[in-house]
């Protein structure tokens, strides 16, 4: 797995659900662990990568802080 060594865990705290053609799909359920990388390039802006069984997603602080928290190891 790329960036083992770097990678945290974060706790989703609400359903994130993607409109896929004409259904919703739920990528990432409330109540799970995923694995999280935090990018910062010290200049702009923090980014987060989320990774699920399915999908994973690239988000801002913002997104990142309306369905996840990050776990303390």
């Amino acid at each position: 797995m790329a960036n083992e060594g770097k990678r945290k865990k974060c706790f989703c705290i609400k359903d994130m659900i993607l409109k896929v053609g004409r259904d919703n799909r739920t990528i990432f359920k409330k109540g799970e662990q995923y694995h999280c990388t935090i990018r910062d390039d010290h200049k702009t802006m923090i980014s987060y990568k989320i990774y699920g069984s399915e999908f994973d997603l690239s988000c801002t602080a913002e997104e990142f802080s309306e369905y996840f928290i990050l776990l303390k190891k």
